[in-house]
């Protein structure tokens, strides 16, 4: 049974399996590391020295519907080496903990990208169905920690302000309208940030943006060979204000 999990699983490689419990709702996987000692995190000197066990709790990702627990057995060892500051550490299985961590690293990126897809409430609200029973502010951290992509060449850009707090802070997004994912962010409106930026990029060919002045001008002096488009939002909704 042992070998046919770890094909199904193969992030469980580093344990041994030593019971399966159902219920309703859970699926709890007890086990244990397979390694027979650990490496010192502070020195990286191997010891066999058992300090104490404790048994630890991980989310791992669901099963057939089912939530899916690993009960595992964890070792403190005390470091064999004597310049060592560590007295003892806590073993980690390749693959599957990290320090203070709750889910695997498999759940871990399953949750990060249904919270990029959908944002964070439809997202809790999805995974709950799925077996995968999580807080949209914990989904937030985890697109948070999440490292940024890099921009790359960007040809086709639209440029236009939100407002952080209505009538008394605004910023200035910038996205790439031909991948639609937005590349930077600048803090205000005015046309310097955007003018800076859009220089550091002179590959750029359009520039969508809506009718105000600052970004006209920032688009002249920091992309002069870009061509200048209105965006179609703006222009329905001038078109509607000359109507009424």
């Amino acid at each position: 049974m042992q070998s046919t999990l770890l094909k199904v699983l193969p992030h469980l490689s580093g344990v041994v399996i030593e019971a399966i419990e159902r219920s309703a709702a859970m699926i709890v996987l007890r086990a244990r590391p397979r390694a027979h000692g650990s490496r010192c995190p502070q020195c990286s000197t191997t010891s066999v020295r058992t300090h104490g066990t404790y048994r630890r709790r991980l989310a791992d990702a669901a099963l057939g519907g089912c939530t899916v627990a690993i009960d595992l057995l964890v070792r403190r060892f005390k470091c064999v080496s004597q310049v060592c500051p560590a007295v003892t550490f806590v073993e980690q299985v390749s693959g599957l903990t990290q320090p203070h961590g709750r889910r695997t690293p498999v759940l871990q990126q399953q949750l990060a990208q249904v919270a990029v897809s959908l944002a964070a409430r439809p997202a809790a609200r999805l995974a709950r169905r799925l077996g995968l029973p999580v807080a949209k502010d914990t989904l937030l951290r985890l697109v948070r920690a999440l490292p940024e992509p890099p921009v790359g060449d960007v040809r086709v850009v639209g440029v236009d302000d939100f407002a952080l707090r209505r009538r008394h802070m605004y910023a200035t997004i910038i996205v790439d309208l031909e991948t639609r994912r937005p590349v930077e962010v600048l803090e205000g409106r005015e046309a310097g940030p955007v003018t800076a930026w859009l220089a550091e990029h002179p590959d750029i060919d359009v520039v969508c943006r809506d009718r105000g002045r600052a970004y006209a001008e920032a688009a002249r002096a920091g992309a002069p060979q870009a061509v200048q488009v209105a965006d179609r939002w703006h222009l329905w909704h001038n078109l509607c204000q000359a109507v009424d």
